[in-house]
């Protein structure tokens, strides 16, 4: 029978015996007039009247059938802390002398709907105390009514357990266990190891209280979050071994529960080497089987982490193709591959060319391919974009492909010295896309210039990046080194020069371009073969940018140009200048292989000298 019927019923035959109570002690004008508010419901009168005949002392009236009519009274006006008060009042008139004619059985019942209507009220100590007794051997409590006792003791160890009243809860669910039937004793064994375990002074015996549930109740609905509670306890009393075999159990056991995933989740910042072997069996059977979208970002990592090491390629295709559709935002990309490439950089480079060139079916947001072209930008990684680029043609334009993946994608050929293949994507991102910042026009100019068939439009280029330099100082003498450099392309090399010029007056522009500028002033000289005059060029380069990049360049040509002279000794200067202090630079590469010829020349001319 349900718990709420056999309540319902304890209080009606209650309800039954103080109908129909015959009022002893007619004599006690003041009980007497408290039976007539009583019989004439007058509560209000009878309720303080009540109060006060009750805690007189040595009262040899029996009020308790009173107080629970009260008490009922009030429970029925949904009055629940009123009618506690009451019926705590009529248990305890119920243990005096002056009840020594209360029947054993209206006892039980008295006990029965205090402790119940307590436990509402959430007073767990007066509701433990009074049903309590109904448990003990010299009770007269039936079968039903000690069934329906234990179960008041496990909603008073729950609720207790709820507002953290740990020792309370621990004494009515052990109270529970020792009378609880076959249906009452799974609840009533996990909340006393629940008890125990929130208490924390004990873990070892809470863990092992936990464990013993699981064992004889191991298909019970709570028996995943135990399992979850006891490795917390193992682990509090420091406890590996059984730890780990709990931890087995939970992932084996109960794999798709919310406590497993909250286990394995506990692990996101483990070492990849040392997540229990369990965890990363169930990372890798859920990125095959695709049932990964409860995993976040952090387990995503780890399982991909892990996945690498075993060489689980389809766990790893799984994941990573998770990874890429799931991204809205290019964050979660971005962070994976910081992630990875501190740890694993081989993967991490695996991971970005699957997201930077993706299958032409391969779904993936467009936020996730340009973090991974970000990605690779920042970490210099070219190649992987250039390969990209020969994937795709600039008039096709994929979802995933944004205007910056295509700004990358040419510029990572640049880095590579493949001007003429940038110079496509550069007008796409222009002419398509609409790109309007200096950057992009700029880039745009430069290899227009640089290798463009119609000067004509790297004119409009260097034009178009101009207007977009604004009044920014900087911006516009890199626009002037681009105009003179379409001079001297058209071989107008005085108007190269004077604009050249005008850069390298400009005190307050970055010293590297104008290095850069007489750079290319030595190089108009060179061009016209005026060697001479190149050289004294290229001489002031390290004046104006002393650690520049364009030294070196200046020093291999005034060496060349020194050579074209027949002043080999001087060019042999330059050369060895730049080599010990440019030894890392592209430029030194050249300066070694001419002062090797100058060397084998030289040779060569003594020997000669020695025949004749």
């Amino acid at each position: 029978m349900p718990l709420r019927t056999l309540i319902t019923a304890a209080i009606a035959w209650l309800l039954f015996f103080i109908s129909t109570a015959v009022v002893v002690c007619a004599d006690e004008a003041a009980v007497a007039h408290l039976d007539q508010l009583i019989t004439g419901q007058r509560w209000e009168q009878a309720i303080p009247l009540a109060r006060e005949l009750d805690e007189q002392p040595n009262a040899t009236t029996d009020l308790t059938l009173r107080l629970a009519r009260i008490a009922r009274s009030l429970q029925q006006r949904d009055q629940v802390a009123e009618a506690a008060e009451f019926y705590h009042r009529a248990v305890k008139a119920s243990e005096r002398p002056a009840a020594g004619n209360l029947s054993p059985e209206t006892a039980v019942l008295v006990r029965l709907a205090a402790a119940s209507v307590l436990t509402q009220a959430k007073n767990w100590t007066a509701a433990t105390d009074a049903v309590t007794p109904l448990l003990s051997e010299k009770s007269v409590a039936t079968p039903a009514q000690r069934k329906i006792a234990v179960s008041i003791l496990l909603k008073i160890g729950a609720g207790s357990l709820a507002k953290g009243a740990a020792a309370q809860s621990a004494e009515a669910y052990s109270v529970a266990l020792a009378h609880a039937d076959r249906d009452q004793q799974p609840t009533a064994m996990l909340g006393t190891a629940w008890a125990s375990a929130i208490m924390r002074d004990r873990p070892a015996e809470a863990a092992e209280k936990l464990s013993a549930f699981l064992e004889r109740f191991p298909k019970h609905e709570d028996a995943s979050r135990a399992a979850r509670a006891c490795i917390e306890c193992y682990k509090q009393a420091d406890m590996p071994e059984q730890m780990q075999r709990i931890q087995s159990q939970l992932i084996n056991r109960w794999p798709d529960s919310r406590a497993a995933l909250e286990l394995i989740r506990s692990h996101r910042n483990t070492a990849p080497d040392l997540v229990p072997q369990a965890v990363a069996n169930w990372l890798m059977s859920r990125a095959k089987s695709e049932r990964i979208s409860e995993l976040d970002l952090p387990l995503i990592v780890l399982a991909l982490q892990i996945a690498g090491n075993r060489q689980d390629l389809k766990a790893w295709a799984a994941l990573s193709q998770h990874l890429a559709e799931m991204d809205q935002t290019g964050q979660s990309v971005s962070d994976v591959l910081s992630q990875l490439g501190q740890t694993m950089p081989a993967d991490a480079e695996r991971l970005a060319t699957a997201m930077i060139a993706p299958l032409p079916n391969q779904a993936i947001t467009p936020q996730a391919r340009e973090a991974a072209c970000r990605w690779a930008a920042r970490n210099e990684k070219w190649s992987m974009l250039a390969l990209a680029s020969e994937s795709e043609k600039p008039s096709e334009s994929p979802a995933s492909r944004t205007a910056s993946v295509e700004r990358l994608m040419a510029e990572a050929l640049v880095q590579l010295g493949r001007t003429p293949d940038a110079l496509p994507w550069w007008n796409h991102v222009v002419d398509h896309h609409g790109a309007e910042d200096f950057a992009t026009l700029l880039r745009c100019a430069e290899s227009e210039t640089s290798v463009g068939r119609d000067v004509s439009v790297a004119s409009k280029r260097i034009d178009a990046a101009r207007i977009a330099a604004g009044d920014d100082r900087f911006q516009l003498a890199l626009v002037h080194l681009l105009d003179a450099e379409l001079s001297i392309r058209q071989l107008s090399f005085d108007d190269a020069r004077a604009q050249l010029e005008s850069v390298v007056r400009e005190s307050d522009t970055d010293v590297g371009i104008r290095g850069r500028a007489q750079w290319l002033i030595g190089e108009t000289h060179y061009l016209q073969q005026d060697f001479t005059k190149a050289i004294d060029a290229y001489r002031r380069v390290e004046g104006i940018d002393p650690d520049g990049i364009w030294v070196s360049a200046a020093l291999v040509q005034a060496g060349k140009s020194f050579e074209q002279l027949g002043r080999k000794r001087d060019a042999s200067v330059c050369y060895g200048h730049l080599l010990s202090r440019f030894a890392n630079t592209s430029h030194a590469s050249i300066a070694r292989r001419r002062m090797a010829a100058l060397n084998d020349s030289n040779l060569d001319n003594s020997s000669e000298t020695t025949r004749r």
